[in-house]
């Protein structure tokens, strides 16, 4: 298992990159993110559901995912992990109006019974998970946060989060009240670390 806490760093993303990261959404084919069930507030309230690319389009993007992989990287190196060398999986979602994540974690495969309204389970074993931001200037919600560590976080563009993905660290998204947040996530094996 993963220890450590939560890093949070900014970095500078070229606005043309930026625009491209908006008109994607636009133009490709869009799926709806995994169902969340919020477990805050309003019991077993359905929050909108982001929606991803279909085609993750990893040349058109790498700039960013190079950038997210050296902060996790360097993250992983500081903590004294080693990466195994391969993600598990990764997602471009956009957020918009009404959009969010209820109480989750993303590495369960027996999850504890207080995550997610049916035991939300993730089909595939995530050790750390990666995320960038990219938000429109307009942006009102759709913090990431942390609430037994009593962190949240502003998904302001460059943004970069870093965290283990282990039911050490439940997380959600606040609904989007305005704008539009993107969130470039990756999840990456540990090596030698074994699944708790």
């Amino acid at each position: 298992m993963v220890g450590g806490g939560i890093e949070v760093s900014k970095t500078t993303i070229p606005p043309e990159l930026i625009q491209s990261c908006f008109s994607v959404f636009e133009t490709e084919e869009l799926e709806l993110s995994f169902d969340i069930y919020s477990n805050v507030g309003d019991e077993g309230k359905r929050l909108r559901r982001s929606k991803e690319l279909k085609s993750r389009q990893p040349e058109r993007f790498a700039p960013l995912y190079q950038m997210l992989d050296e902060f996790v990287l360097q993250s992983l190196y500081t903590r004294g992990e080693g990466y195994s060398g391969s993600v598990s999986r990764q997602q471009f979602m956009i957020y918009t109006e009404g959009a969010g994540a209820g109480l989750h974690v993303d590495d369960q495969f027996k999850p504890p019974q207080q995550f997610g309204r049916n035991k939300y389970v993730m089909h595939l074993l995530n050790q750390f998970a990666g995320l960038l931001y990219i938000s429109s200037d307009d942006l009102e919600g759709g913090e990431l946060v942390f609430p037994t560590h009593d962190v949240s976080v502003k998904p302001l563009t460059g943004t970069l989060v870093a965290f283990p993905s282990n039911y050490l660290f439940p997380h959600l998204v606040t609904p989007v009240k305005r704008g539009k947040r993107i969130a470039i996530a990756r999840h990456y094996y540990v090596k030698d670390t074994p699944a708790v």
